[in-house]
C-alpha cells in the first residue's frame, strides 16, 4: 500500500489564480499565488486531478491537507470542502488546518474532529505567530488528548524563520507527548538523531518527504536511525516538480530495502495516525 501524506486540495473558487485574496494572505499570496507556475499548481489541487494522479502512480491513499490561511474564515471554508470529500469517498483522510491566533480556533477544531479529520496543519511562519509561542501551548495539549496528530511545516535551518527546527524543539521540550509531523523533514533536524539528547526528545516527532527537489536527504535520516519515522509526503501540487510520481521514483532510486519502503511508504504513517486511519480502511 502507498500512502501520500502530504496533498493540498483547494475548494474550486481558490483554484483560481486570479481569485481576490485579503492582504492578510500576503504570505500564501507570495508563495502560491504569484508564483510564475500558479497556474499549473492550482488546476492540479483539485479532486478530479489528485484523483487521476493517484491512479496514474498507484497511491492508494492520500492524506488531503488544507492550506493553513491567515484567515479563520478561509481555514474553515478549505476545512469543509475537505471534510465533504473524504466522508464521501474513503480514498481520502483529512488534515485540517487552524488559526491558533483565532479565539475560535479550538470550536473549529473540535468540528474538524468530530466529522472525522485525523490531524490538524499549522504553518506559524504563514500565520503570523511563533511555533514556540504561547498560541501553541493549548492546541499541542488540545492534540494530545484528542489522540491526534499536529502537522508543522517547518523551515530549512538556513532560514530565519518562525516555524525554525530550534523553535520545534522548544514546543517539543514543553509537549513530549504530542504526535507532531514534521514537515519538509523538519528542516533536517532529524540529523541530530544521532545526538542522545536529541535522539530522546524526537520520540513523538516524524518526518514527512516533502523535499521533492533534494530527496537524497532521505537517505541522511536512514543513517542517523530514523527508518521508522519517514514517511512519504510529496507536497503535491505545490512541490517543485508538480508530481507525486516524480518524488515515489525519485525515494525508490535511493534503493532502500523493502521493508525500508514499506515504512516509508505507509507503515509509519500509520503508526502516527493509529486507529484514526484504521477505522476508515
Amino acid at each position: 500500500m502507498t500512502v501520500d501524506a502530504h496533498v493540498y486540495c483547494l475548494p474550486p473558487r481558490l483554484t483560481d489564480p486570479n481569485v481576490r485574496l485579503p492582504e492578510s494572505e500576503n504570505k500564501i499570496l507570495e508563495a502560491i499565488y504569484s508564483h510564475p507556475e500558479s497556474a499549473l499548481a492550482l488546476k492540479l489541487a483539485s479532486v478530479r486531478e489528485i484523483r487521476k494522479s493517484m491512479k496514474k502512480y498507484f497511491i492508494d491513499r492520500v492524506v488531503l491537507v488544507s492550506l493553513p490561511w491567515t484567515s479563520h474564515e478561509l481555514c474553515c471554508e478549505n476545512n469543509d470542502y475537505l471534510l465533504e470529500i473524504a466522508a464521501a469517498q474513503k480514498s481520502f483522510w483529512v488534515v485540517c488546518a487552524v488559526q491558533p491566533k483565532d479565539n475560535s480556533w479550538l470550536a473549529e477544531s473540535e468540528r474538524c474532529i468530530n466529522n472525522g479529520a485525523i490531524g490538524l496543519k499549522i504553518n506559524p511562519d504563514w500565520q503570523g505567530y511563533e511555533l514556540d509561542g504561547k498560541e501553541m501551548d493549548e492546541l499541542a495539549e488540545f492534540i494530545k488528548v484528542k489522540n491526534r496528530f499536529l502537522m508543522v511545516h517547518i523551515d530549512h535551518i538556513f532560514k530565519e524563520s518562525s516555524a525554525s527546527p530550534a523553535k520545534l524543539c522548544q514546543l517539543v521540550k514543553r509537549h513530549p507527548e504530542t504526535r507532531i509531523l514534521a514537515s519538509h523533514l523538519g528542516g533536517m533536524l532529524g540529523l541530530y538523531n544521532l545526538y542522545p539528547p536529541i535522539k530522546n526528545l524526537l520520540r513523538n516527532v516524524w518526518f514527512d518527504t516533502a523535499v521533492s527537489s533534494t530527496i537524497k536527504m532521505v537517505s541522511f535520516y536512514m543513517e542517523a536511525g530514523l527508518q521508522d519515522k519517514i514517511i512519504f509526503g510529496s507536497d503535491f501540487p505545490f512541490n517543485h516538480c508538480h508530481s507525486q510520481g516524480e518524488v515515489v521514483k525519485d525515494i525508490k532510486a535511493l534503493n532502500l530495502k523493502t521493508e525500508v519502503e514499506n515504512l516509508i511508504f505507509s507503515d509509519n504513517f500509520f503508526m502516527l495516525a493509529g486507529q484514526n486511519c484504521d477505522e476508515c480502511l
